[in-house]
């Protein structure tokens, strides 16, 4: 008696098989992974902009002098400027992707690191739907 042949390789079917069966599971993780993309890069620039407020708020306590904080929403640009020193800057929209919405476009901290003439400030960073509010008092907290 002769033995049956060896199957050397794949069939068509079995290859296609496999195909269709990634394909399912790809579908299905894609709108997982980019979901996440959207909130890690939303959180991360969450944190730059605290950490902007942070910077000018701490630099106008030490220097004893007036530092602004302000918002290019249409760029997605944050500053902190005293006089006409640049002490923190981050372009949002091109480093993470985010869309920025605020209430006042400038935040000014006295020497006493307190905000100077304007009430509370909200600043709401967006991405993919969603979107963080970072809320400063004119007393300098900041809470997000």
């Amino acid at each position: 008696m002769r033995a049956p042949p060896r199957r050397r390789g794949t069939m068509l079917v079995e290859l296609a098989l496999t195909l269709v069966i990634i394909g399912i599971i790809t579908a299905a993780a894609v709108p997982s992974a980019r979901a996440t993309i959207d909130r890690l890069n939303r959180k991360h620039a969450t944190r730059d902009v605290v950490l902007g407020l942070w910077a000018a708020r701490n630099s106008a306590t030490l220097r004893g002098e007036y530092v602004s904080y302000v918002v290019d929403a249409t760029h997605g640009r944050v500053r902190a400027i005293s006089g006409n020193d640049t002490l923190f800057f981050r372009d949002l929209a091109a480093r993470h992707g985010v869309k920025l919405d605020v209430t006042r476009d400038s935040i000014t901290y006295a020497p006493t690191g307190i905000g100077y003439g304007a009430a509370n400030t909200r600043i709401i960073v967006s991405r993919g739907g969603r979107s963080d509010t970072i809320t400063t008092s004119r007393m300098g907290r900041v809470s997000f």
